[in-house]
């Protein structure tokens, strides 16, 4: 069971629902509800949000560039990640 108390786990949960709860602002309308589910060792986290579009990974772009490193940070962090239709909008 991963301990909690690890401070990386900690600050990758952080950053992820950070990463999360921002794209639902910028691209869906806004956060909805934010969920954190631990289970055997696992945490689940799900943000919604009011947009029906998939996440759409944006391509590698210059470093300067600010934004596009979401959905980056979540395939690299966590052990997998979707999206699923909820009410009007989605849950990623």
């Amino acid at each position: 069971m991963t301990d909690v108390a690890d401070p990386v786990v900690v600050a990758d949960a952080v950053l992820l629902v950070s990463e999360l709860v921002g794209n639902a602002l910028r691209h869906g309308g806004g956060p909805g509800d934010l969920v954190l589910v631990r289970v055997t060792g696992r945490l689940r986290i799900e943000v919604s949000d009011a947009s029906p579009r998939p996440p759409v990974p944006r391509p590698p772009h210059h470093p300067d560039e600010a934004g596009g490193l979401g959905l980056l940070l979540l395939s690299r962090l966590a052990l997998r990640w979707g999206w699923r239709p909820s009410g009007p909008g989605k849950s990623v």
